[in-house]
């Protein structure tokens, strides 16, 4: 029983009385910290270990993005300040940091993450390989349902970050074991590689394509505008002497420059389209690839002691506190407090006799 303090039932309830009632009460303080102790080792016991891995790469440009941004000015003036602070300069928003991010945690990518194999960390033979779905802890059984939980699960355990200044992401992958955390950074990377690799090439693709028909239309207007000058002047061989002629003859050759023209642009753009087509496969470079951390995330013994210490202390004090209030309270209103008391009696009574009834 806590030791109660002399005093007057008009003497109002001071820090240092409310303080010294307090301390009075430290078995409760360790009683709580002995909880918040148990409740510790339950969590360590119960909640399986956490491994994060850290992978990053440099989202780069374009070749056509370096050649806009160059012709529009975006490397001075207004692109200079911007690139100070921290803001892309890119014209194409699908190769800035953010895009990069945003796709991480796209359904897309992380359906393919889910269906990707890794070798089960479960398993003795280092060739036994399982679906990243089957790894996680989803009591599940329907298809869909287990996917829509697994994606659920992995926007969490995977969070990236980007530098302004420097366009580095980084990507952090937390998981259950050392070796499959990084294996599946990794794995991340490489799918943020192929899905940028199809959606570049693909978009090269249809630009050639097009400019591959175009060039061949503009090729045979040319060659038909060719065959009627050469027309012209197989059967007008005194042309120069005639001004009709002569004027027809000027429009001929100018319909012919036209043509050439219109064929040398558009063959120059194909040109262009093919290279791109090549340059633009691949736009980031990996800068570290996820390895294996060798020390586990949670639990951190040592940080995880000293918390719940700390943390049961606090807790501990706020608890003896409210119960120095409250004997101060029932002492100087005994009527209200026995009142209060038959209430919580009553309560209990009726909530025992609803649980007999029940059973």
């Amino acid at each position: 029983m806590p030791i109660a303090l002399t005093q007057t039932s008009d003497d109002h309830l001071t820090f240092s009385r409310w303080f010294a009632d307090t301390l009075v009460r430290w078995r409760t303080i360790l009683r709580v910290m002995g909880v918040m102790l148990v409740v510790a080792v339950l969590a360590v016991i119960f909640i399986p270990s956490v491994y994060r891995a850290r992978a990053s790469f440099v989202a780069n440009s374009s070749a056509s993005s370096k050649l806009s941004s160059g012709l529009s000015g975006g490397t001075g003036g207004l692109g200079g300040l911007a690139a100070q602070l921290g803001v892309s300069t890119n014209l194409d928003p699908s190769e800035s940091p953010n895009f990069y991010l945003q796709l991480i945690e796209s359904r897309e990518l992380l359906t393919r993450l889910l269906k990707s194999r890794f070798r089960d960390p479960r398993g003795a033979s280092p060739r036994d390989s399982v679906p990243l779905l089957d790894l996680l802890r989803i009591r599940k059984k329907e298809p869909l349902r287990r996917l829509e939980l697994g994606i659920k699960q992995m926007s969490k355990d995977i969070s990236g970050k980007f530098e302004p200044k420097t366009n580095l992401v980084s990507i952090d992958v937390d998981t259950e074991w050392s070796e499959l955390s990084a294996a599946v950074a990794n794995r991340t990377i490489e799918l943020v590689t192929a899905f940028n690799k199809e959606q570049r090439t693909s978009r090269a693709r249809t630009k050639r394509v097009f400019l591959e028909g175009r060039v061949t239309l503009a090729r045979s207007e040319l060659q038909s505008v060719e065959a009627k000058h050469r027309a012209f002047y197989d059967q007008n061989r005194l042309w120069r002497s005639s001004p009709e002629l002569m004027f027809e003859e000027k429009q001929l050759q100018r319909d012919e420059d036209q043509a050439a023209d219109l064929y040398l642009s558009l063959q120059r753009q194909f040109e262009s389209a093919l290279l791109d087509e090549v340059n633009d496969a691949a736009l980031i470079t990996v800068v570290d690839s996820a390895v294996p951390p060798q020390k586990a995330q949670w639990p951190r013994y040592w940080l995880l002691l000293a918390s719940t210490l700390m943390g049961g202390l606090i807790l501990g004090f706020l608890v003896a506190g409210a119960g120095a209030i409250l004997e101060d309270w029932r002492a100087r209103n005994p009527d209200s407090a026995a009142n209060l008391g038959g209430s919580i009696g009553r309560i209990k009574r009726e909530i025992r006799g609803a649980f007999r009834r029940a059973s």
